[in-house]
């Protein structure tokens, strides 16, 4: 008996390794004609009990491997801008930008993800794939999030993603006017400050 169970938990482990292998070329597939993809963004943020705390909107662009400008328009405008090395995070109201270094688990970021390298997917997150859906988690516990989910619509394009941080809180994005492979203007992903701002060093 024990070694049927020895021999059935290998069996199930053999499944779902090759379960994850195949949604992991699946979701790869996807993403690796996309160099780059620009759009907009709705972001729903509710806690633990699905109350709603913050509903915002705005643009995002993203390149391979690893750039992103993510700009917050409404309610607060905030800008998050990252060339692969250095990351800036603005905030106009406040006259302040916070400069860090790009390290592997910034490279986890969900937005990220969509202009990573492929390769590093398989590495990174168990994948899993249900309804039409891609379910993420990082085999990594210092991740930035606990789980996410990904949908693409008909097109191939991404069409909506739902992160769930420690803390039990939800982010619901839902993408539209989603472009594929733009050509994007370097610029976008450097950030100069305009005078008079503040600046944290986070290094």
């Amino acid at each position: 008996m024990k070694r049927f169970v020895t021999a059935f938990a290998a069996s199930a482990a053999l499944l779902a390794s090759s379960a994850w292998a195949d949604a992991t070329a699946e979701l790869s597939q996807l993403l690796q004609p996309l160099a780059s993809i620009s759009g907009k963004f709705h972001q729903t943020l509710t806690d633990e009990r699905g109350e709603v705390l913050q509903k915002s909107s705005g643009t995002f662009s993203v390149e391979r491997p690893g750039k992103l400008r993510w700009e917050t328009g409404e309610p607060f405008p905030q800008l998050l801008v990252t060339n692969n090395k250095k990351l800036w995070l603005y905030d106009p109201d406040l006259e302040q930008v916070t400069i860090r270094p790009v390290d592997k688990r910034m490279k986890e970021t969900p937005a990220l993800l969509l202009g990573g390298k492929v390769g590093e997917i398989r590495s990174s997150f168990n994948v899993a794939s249900k309804n039409g859906a891609f379910q993420l988690t990082p085999k990594s516990a210092s991740a930035p999030f606990r789980a996410m989910e990904i949908r693409f619509a008909d097109s191939g394009l991404p069409a909506a993603m739902t992160v769930r941080d420690s803390m039990g809180q939800t982010t619901k994005i839902k993408f539209s006017r989603v472009k594929a492979n733009p050509s994007l203007a370097a610029a976008l992903f450097n950030f100069e400050p305009p005078a008079g701002t503040d600046i944290i060093r986070d290094e």
